[in-house]
């Protein structure tokens, strides 16, 4: 068999060179093609954007980049300079945000389980239902809430903020912010667009619904009656596409 594999080899040398070459140049374009036609493909959009800091509400065109897979991996604007903290950035009357920031997709059902979502995550709410779509991972949520790992949380189902033995009801697709500096509360709630702050006293401050209670000033969760802790590493974590999609 050797033999006969060197003899065909020899016969046919002349022939089998330039299609050895041909090969490898088609492998070499086909890597080219995708480093850099496919993988730096963009499709730019513009948005009307929402964002409140310090419970001042902006409104600004944004620009998102958007690859062949219609995700989003560029953000930028010119209407004001902004550098960009884990408030998230919602679309103007849809039911739609981005969250600027790596975040850690919390699991409460699920033994409270923790999952990186890189920057440029998009959470959108169809039919009651949320989905959130990155480079990675196209997929429904079921009754998570998003954390940063410090100091913000982002809640897809309604939820009740209890502050200063107060009970404030918050709509779907609202976040929570907590400075401990001051210790004030800031909160955003989506569905009455409101945003306020709350100087936080010496109780307990929650948030709650029927899938979870979170402790947002020790960063714990309650599950069955146990507190569990919230990393703060959050890019220690396997990311999302890395659990199983609902």
């Amino acid at each position: 068999m050797t033999k006969k594999i060197t003899t065909y080899i020899k016969e046919n040398f002349k022939l089998i060179i330039p299609l050895a070459l041909i090969a490898v140049l088609f492998i070499a374009f086909f890597v080219y093609y995708k480093i850099s036609i496919l993988d730096n493909y963009r499709e730019y959009k513009k948005i009307t954007a929402i964002q409140y800091f310090q419970g001042k509400k902006y409104q600004y065109t944004a620009t998102i980049g958007l690859n062949r897979k219609k995700e989003i991996v560029e953000l930028s604007t010119k209407d004001y300079n902004i550098n960009y903290d884990s408030t998230p950035i919602y679309y103007r009357n849809q039911n739609k945000a981005i969250l600027p920031t790596n975040m850690s997709v919390v699991m409460p059902t699920l033994g409270c389980a923790q999952y990186l979502t890189p920057k440029y995550s998009l959470i959108t709410e169809k039919k009651g239902n949320y989905y959130l779509k990155t480079t990675k991972y196209d997929g429904k949520l079921g009754h998570y809430f998003l954390y940063n790992g410090l100091d913000l949380y982002f809640f897809l189902d309604e939820a009740t903020l209890n502050i200063n033995n107060q009970k404030i009801k918050l709509g779907p697709l609202s976040y929570v912010y907590t400075n401990s500096s001051n210790r004030n509360i800031s909160y955003y709630d989506k569905k009455k667009d409101i945003a306020k702050t709350i100087e936080a006293k010496d109780y307990k401050t929650t948030v709650e619904n029927d899938y979870y209670i979170v402790n947002i000033s020790t960063n714990e969760i309650d599950y069955f009656g146990k507190n569990v802790m919230l990393t703060s590493k959050i890019t220690s974590l396997n990311t999302i596409d890395m659990h199983k999609k609902n």
